[in-house]
Order: C-alpha cells, then sequence, then structure tokens
C-alpha cells in the first residue's frame, strides 16, 4: 500500500513532537507551557488521523496490485517452451 504525502507529513510532525516532549521529560528543558500544549494537541490529532486511515482501510476491499495480476502469454511461445504444437490464436492465463 502506498503512503500518501500526507502522511508523511504527519510523521515529520509526529518526530518534532517527540523530540520537543523527549527533551523537555528526559533533560527538564523549558519549552513553555503553549509549546507542550501545542504538541500534546498534535499528537491527539495524529491519533485521530491513523485511527481513521486504519477504519478507511479495513473498509476498503483488497485490491491486488498491479505486479499480481496475472498475464496472458499466447500459446505459441508456451508451446515451444513444452515442445507443443501450435495453432497460433490460443491465448493462455498464467
Amino acid at each position: 500500500m502506498a503512503t500518501s504525502a500526507t502522511t508523511h507529513v504527519v510523521l515529520g510532525q509526529f518526530k518534532t513532537c517527540v523530540i520537543l516532549l523527549g527533551g523537555f521529560v528526559l533533560f527538564g528543558s523549558n519549552p513553555g507551557t503553549i509549546s507542550i500544549c501545542g504538541a500534546l494537541t498534535a499528537l491527539a490529532g495524529m491519533s485521530v488521523y491513523t485511527y481513521l486511515n486504519l477504519l478507511k482501510s479495513q473498509q476498503l476491499p483488497n485490491k491486488s496490485s498491479p505486479r499480481q495480476n496475472s498475464f496472458t502469454l499466447s500459446k505459441s511461445k508456451l508451446s515451444k517452451e513444452n515442445g507443443d504444437a501450435h495453432d497460433g490464436n490460443s491465448m493462455e492465463t498464467v
């Protein structure tokens, strides 16, 4: 499954929040009350975003990727490999 641009931005913001809150908790830095509240609000928003994306992905039917689709070879190519007689008009899905 491909990752959207929005998800990349959310992950980048998550990293920033972890760094800010980690500095506050581990090293006792003082980024300010507003920064801490903003980081916690951002983490709450990221949690909601992740939850909604998971719900959406569970509701969608499984789609096979183009790489997983079967492909068609002409009967003549298969016949050459297998030593069979070939009629030139048949198609076989592999």
